[in-house]
């Protein structure tokens, strides 16, 4: 059996990272470490868990990650980003398959999808 366990971003700033998916997506930190001289932190919202990596070099971050997250109420979560001021990026689109997805941007360029569906 395999299972989500955390997805990984290399970000500019941790604590600006924390913040924003906090503040937007109901994230709360599980776990703060040092690892081979990097900052890591764990957020996690039930099933839901994502590690930042602060980046030694910022413009080594590649903004190549895509993260999605399933949602029962994705009109309801739009609603709520739009209310704290984060707009999408692209979408909503519905989909040949009946799911509907929104795209999201977050502060180092990771792309953050959700999913209804």
């Amino acid at each position: 059996m395999m299972k989500w366990h955390h997805g990984g971003i290399e970000v500019g700033s941790v604590e600006n990272s924390i913040q924003f998916y906090e503040s937007m997506f109901d994230l709360k930190i599980e776990q703060c470490l040092t690892l081979n001289g990097e900052k890591i932190t764990f957020l996690k919202n039930e099933d839901i868990r994502i590690e930042l990596i602060e980046a030694e070099d910022i413009s080594a971050i590649s903004n190549s990650v895509h993260i999605a997250w399933q949602v029962d109420d994705i009109e309801g979560w739009m609603a709520k980003l739009r209310g704290k001021g984060l707009l999408p990026s692209e979408g909503p689109y519905k989909l040949k398959n009946g799911w509907i997805a929104v795209f999201y941007e977050g502060l180092d360029g990771e792309v953050i999808e959700l999913v209804q569906g």
